[in-house]
């Protein structure tokens, strides 16, 4: 059975349950208004990118969901899911997100250009980490 994981394992798994709940809830139950208006604050990261598509948009908030499933369950039954299983898995996502986000940054402000780099990068480095130093 593995012991509890660190307190810096737990903040990170939980940060990145919640990363991952915002958009996941928000565009499998709205997903228009996710589709205008995310990330939120007055800005626009995803209708700038082509038209709109429930079935892609809700999708997609599924998915974030059962990521956001899959870091919860680690943080609260670690005997169940590894830690490094989850970022393994984090990993196969937010690499591709990463690199697409990338190479469509002209589409942004800078401001948002900013947001789009910083925010996508930690869900990359922190499963890293995870991967690293679990």
């Amino acid at each position: 059975m593995q012991a509890k994981q660190p307190r810096w394992v737990q903040s990170v798994l939980l940060y990145l349950a919640v990363a991952n709940s915002v958009p996941g809830l928000w565009a499998l139950w709205v997903p228009r208004d996710f589709y205008d208006y995310f990330p939120g604050f007055g800005r626009t990261w995803v209708a700038i990118d082509g038209p709109y598509n429930e079935h892609l948009i809700r999708d997609v908030g599924a998915f974030f969901l059962a990521l956001d499933t899959l870091c919860f369950l680690t943080l609260l039954v670690p005997r169940l899911v590894t830690v490094r299983a989850t970022a393994i898995c984090l990993l196969v996502f937010n690499v591709p997100h990463l690199l697409y986000h990338l190479n469509h940054l002209h589409m942004l402000p800078p401001i948002d250009q900013v947001g789009n780099v910083v925010t996508l990068t930690l869900n990359v480095l922190l499963p890293a980490v995870l991967l690293r130093f679990s």
